[in-house]
C-alpha cells in the first residue's frame, strides 16, 4: 500500500512539475510597487551625492536585494505533495523538489544578501559618505538576518553606531525611534518551531499555531496505537500499521511545514512593523 502511494506521488509530481505556475511578478502587485517606490527614492538620494561608482553601485545593489518584495502566490499543491513524499521516503530527489519549487524562498533570504553587500561597502570604504544611510538600513535588515558570519549579532548594533557617530543627525533620530519598534527573529522562530505551532503563536498567529499543535497531537496518537498494541502483545493489523506510519508522516510533514512557515512569518511580521514605522515617519528612507 505504501509503495502504491509513493508511486502515485511520483507520477503526479512528474506530470505537474512540467507545468508549474509563472514565477513572474504580477503587474498589480501593490507590495512590489511600494518597494520599487522606496528604491527609487533612495536611488535619487544616492545619485545626488555624486559618489564614486564603486560605492554608489554597491550600495544600490544591496538596496535592490533589500527591496526585493512581492506578494507571493499561494503554495502549490505540488509543493505539498513533494513535502509529503519527502517525509514518507527521505528520498533526496523529493527533498530537493520540495525545497526548490517556490521563488518565494528567494525573497525571504534577500535580506542576507543586502547585509552582506552593505557590510562589504563599510569594510572596503570605511569613510564613505554613505556610511550613515548604510548603518540605518543595516539596522532594519539585521532583523531579518538568517545567515552566519556577519560582523554584528544584533540589529541595534548598527543603529547604535549611527547614533554614536552622528548623534544630532536626522538619521540618528530615526534610529532612536526605530530601536523602540518590536521585531521578531528567525532564530527564535526556528527554536520555538521545535514544537510545531509554537512558532506561529510567537508571531501572533494563534489560530494557525493551535491547529498545528492539534495536528502534532493527532500524529502522536496515531503513532502510539500500534506501539500500545505491541506492548499488549496484540497482533498488528495492516490498518493499524498504516495508521502508525501515517502518524509518522504527519509529524514529519507538520514539523517541516510549520518551521518553514514560521521563518517566512518573521519576515512578514518585520516588514509590517517597518511599513508602519515609515507611515509614522514620512522622512524615513
Amino acid at each position: 500500500m505504501i509503495k502504491s502511494i509513493v508511486l502515485s506521488i511520483i507520477i503526479v509530481l512528474g506530470g505537474v512539475s512540467c507545468s508549474t505556475e509563472s514565477a513572474l511578478i504580477h503587474r498589480d502587485d501593490a507590495t512590489f510597487a511600494k518597494a520599487q517606490g522606496h528604491f527609487q527614492d533612495i536611488k535619487k538620494v544616492v545619485d545626488n551625492m555624486n559618489l564614486p561608482a564603486s560605492e554608489s553601485n554597491l550600495f544600490l545593489q544591496a538596496e535592490g536585494f533589500y527591496q526585493y518584495r512581492f506578494t507571493p502566490a499561494k503554495k502549490s499543491n505540488v509543493k505539498y505533495l513533494a513535502e509529503a513524499a519527502s517525509a514518507m521516503t527521505d528520498f533526496p530527489g523529493f527533498q530537493a523538489l520540495a525545497g526548490s519549487l517556490d521563488v518565494e524562498d528567494l525573497r525571504f533570504r534577500s535580506s542576507d544578501s543586502a547585509i552582506q553587500l552593505w557590510e562589504t561597502l563599510l569594510q572596503d570604504h570605511p569613510n564613505t559618505l554613505l556610511k550613515p544611510l548604510t548603518l540605518y538600513q543595516l539596522g532594519w535588515a539585521y532583523r531579518n538576518a538568517g545567515a552566519q558570519g556577519f560582523p554584528r549579532s544584533s540589529p541595534n548594533e548598527a543603529f547604535d553606531e549611527l547614533i554614536q557617530d552622528q548623534p544630532d543627525s536626522n538619521l540618528a533620530m530615526l534610529a532612536r525611534d526605530a530601536k523602540k519598534v518590536p521585531y521578531k527573529t528567525k532564530e527564535q522562530a526556528r527554536f520555538r518551531s521545535l514544537i510545531p505551532g509554537m512558532g506561529q503563536i510567537y508571531l501572533d498567529e494563534p489560530q494557525s499555531g493551535f491547529s498545528r499543535l492539534g495536528v502534532m497531537v493527532a500524529g502522536l496518537i496515531a503513532m502510539a496505537v500500534p506501539l500500545y498494541n505491541a506492548k499488549l502483545g496484540k497482533k498488528q493489523s495492516l490498518s493499524t500499521l498504516a495508521m502508525g506510519f501515517g502518524g509518522l508522516v504527519m509529524l514529519s510533514f507538520n514539523f517541516t511545514n510549520a518551521s518553514e512557515d514560521a521563518i517566512h512569518g518573521v519576515i512578514r511580521w518585520n516588514e509590517r512593523a517597518e511599513s508602519e514605522f515609515q507611515r509614522q515617519h514620512p522622512t524615513a528612507p
